[in-house]
C-alpha cells in the first residue's frame, strides 16, 4: 500500500461526504486506502460513510477521543509506506495525493519525513498552512508591543508568509495538521501523535520530534486544497480557546519544562491584566490560567 488517508470526523457529516467524494474523484495512479475515524459523532456521519463508501475503513470510536488520539488509532492498522491525515472540512482540486507521494519519493527528499501544500479558504484566498514552532519569545514580543510596533520583521521571524508567486518547495518548521502528509517510516522512529494532547500542538510538536532525528518538513506551494474552517482570530467559543491553551502550555512543558509552563501562563495573565478590557469575556479568559 502506497498511502493510508486518515480523517477524523465529528459532527461534520456534508463536509466529510464532500471530502471524501473529493478524494477518491481525484486520486488516481496511486494505491490508497481510507480510514475514516468517527468520534461518536451525533449527526448520523458513521452511518452516511457505511451507506455511501462502503470502500472506506470506518472506525468507530465510543467517545471523543480528540485529534491525536483518533489518528493513532488508523496510523496502527496502516501498513503504508505514508500516511496522510486530512482534515474532513477540506476539498481536493487534484490528484495532488499523488503528487504529495512522487515528491517523498524522490531520492533527493529521503531527509523530508512530512510534507503539506497551500491551504485556500472558501474563498480561494491563501490561509494559515504552516509556521514556526511555538516560542516563548513569540509571546514576549507580541505582549509588549513589538509585533504590532514592527509587524514586517515579526511576520519574517516567525511565519514564512504565503505569496502568490511561490512556486518551488521551501521548507518550514512545521505543517498544519489539516493536510498532514508523513513518512511511516519516520513515525515508526519517532513515534505517533502525543495523546495528551486533545487538539491544537500536537502536528507542532510531531514534527519538532522529526526535525530532531535530522528530517525536515516542506511546503509544496504549487499544490492547492481547500480548507473550509479553521479557528479564527475573533468570536471563538470559550471552550476552543480552553482546548487551545490547555495544549499550549502542554507543549512548553513537554519540550522545555515545567518552569516554562508556569512562565507562558504568567505572560497570559501579564497580558490580560493590562491589554484587556474588563468584561464577561475577560474574567472568562482570566480563570483559563487557574
Amino acid at each position: 500500500m502506497d498511502v493510508s488517508v486518515i480523517l477524523v470526523s465529528y459532527n461534520t457529516k456534508d463536509m466529510t461526504r464532500e471530502c471524501l467524494e473529493s478524494v477518491y474523484r481525484f486520486t488516481k495512479d496511486i494505491e490508497f486506502e481510507v480510514f475514516v475515524v468517527d468520534n461518536n459523532s451525533k449527526d448520523g456521519s458513521a452511518e452516511m460513510i457505511e451507506r455511501e463508501f462502503p470502500q472506506v475503513r470506518l472506525i468507530r470510536n465510543p467517545d471523543n477521543k480528540g485529534f491525536g488520539a483518533a489518528n493513532n488509532i488508523a496510523i496502527r492498522k496502516s501498513s503504508a509506506k505514508y500516511i496522510f491525515c486530512l482534515n474532513t472540512d477540506t476539498l481536493l482540486l487534484n490528484n495532488s495525493i499523488k503528487e504529495f507521494f512522487d515528491f517523498m519519493e524522490k531520492s533527493e527528499n529521503e531527509n523530508v519525513g512530512a510534507c503539506g501544500c497551500q491551504l485556500l479558504d472558501k474563498d480561494m484566498k491563501l490561509q494559515h498552512s504552516y509556521g514556526c514552532l511555538p516560542r516563548i519569545s513569540r509571546i514576549v514580543l507580541t505582549l509588549f508591543g513589538v509585533a504590532q510596533i514592527f509587524p514586517k520583521w515579526y511576520k519574517k521571524k516567525y511565519f514564512h508568509s504565503p505569496y502568490e508567486n511561490d512556486t518551488e518547495p521551501y521548507e518550514v518548521e512545521y505543517v498544519t495538521g489539516a493536510d498532514l502528509f508523513m513518512r511511516k517510516s519516520v513515525l515508526d522512529r519517532v513515534g505517533i501523535f502525543d495523546e495528551n494532547f486533545f487538539m491544537y500542538f500536537e502536528e507542532s510538536e510531531l514534527q519538532k520530534r522529526m526535525h530532531e532525528i535530522g528530517y525536515k518538513s516542506i511546503m509544496l506551494p504549487k499544490l492547492n486544497i481547500v480548507h473550509y474552517c479553521g479557528m479564527p482570530n475573533e468570536n471563538v467559543p470559550l471552550a476552543k480557546v480552553k482546548i487551545f491553551r490547555t495544549s499550549e502550555f502542554y507543549y512548553y512543558e513537554k519540550c522545555n519544562g515545567k518552569i516554562a509552563r508556569l512562565f507562558v501562563k504568567m505572560l497570559y495573565l501579564i497580558r490580560y491584566l493590562f491589554c484587556i478590557k474588563f468584561d464577561k469575556s475577560y474574567f472568562e479568559n482570566i480563570l483559563l490560567y487557574f
